[in-house]
């Protein structure tokens, strides 16, 4: 498909936007690694690092704000292994791993509409908001997966027993309920009585009545 000028102009400024969040990011996690504490070790630091640079690989298509906000979690997480917030502030960890789970949710809807752009069928809201939610929570107990194999492989101590994974996957469940309950209020005038009967008939929408808010949209063949 060719490209418009103006297209190709929107797609550099966004590519900028997203090298501006990656080198900000990168930025805070250098300064929280010089004024690391003694028994920071460098994994911790040279690990953060590498994940902004993973966020540039595989969100380099997502939209600015996706692509800001997994930044931010990063930098948050950096704060937690690199400063020690998380010795340091308990609960720190807790509002890491929900904030996670309203992140992801979002991530979730941009991918379940690239999905459904790439097949020209229209977003219906409630599969979206469900995959959304289905998203993060997977997102949440593979991360422990991640961490648990972390340990076992490089005895790192990330985790600190049941309770600690159990509690971090409770708090990534929470922000994914919290983000879906937030669409669900959002887009709650699709949810009249004909629309939830036609959806569990499987009748398709009429067409022309995307109702999907233009900042929301994203164009077929782009997350």
């Amino acid at each position: 498909m060719k490209v418009t000028l103006s297209e190709w102009k929107g797609n550099k400024v966004e590519a900028l936007r997203r090298l501006a969040v990656s080198l900000g990011a990168l930025a805070v996690i250098i300064l929280f690694s010089v004024f690391a504490p003694p028994q920071t070790e460098l994994f911790d630091k040279v690990g953060m690092a590498l994940a902004i640079l993973a966020l540039a690989i595989f969100l380099c298509r997502f939209p600015v704000g996706a692509y800001l906000m997994a930044n931010l979690l990063t930098v948050c997480a950096a704060a937690g292994s690199i400063l020690k917030f998380y010795d340091r502030f308990p609960g720190y960890d807790r509002v890491v791993h929900f904030i996670s789970g309203l992140i992801l949710g979002y991530i979730g809807v941009y991918l379940v509409r690239w999905l459904f752009g790439r097949l020209s069928l229209y977003p219906e809201p409630f599969v979206v908001i469900l995959f959304a939610g289905l998203f993060s929570f997977a997102c949440a107990g593979f991360w422990e997966i991640i961490e648990f194999l972390t340990d076992c492989v490089m005895h790192m101590g990330v985790q600190h027993g049941n309770t600690d994974t159990m509690g971090d996957i409770v708090a990534g469940y929470l922000g994914g309920v919290c983000f879906q309950l937030h669409k669900l209020f959002e887009s709650r005038k699709f949810f009249t009585k004909d629309r939830i009967h036609s959806f569990f008939k499987g009748e398709t929408l009429p067409a022309g009545k995307d109702e999907t808010p233009e900042s929301e949209k994203v164009p077929a063949g782009k997350v």
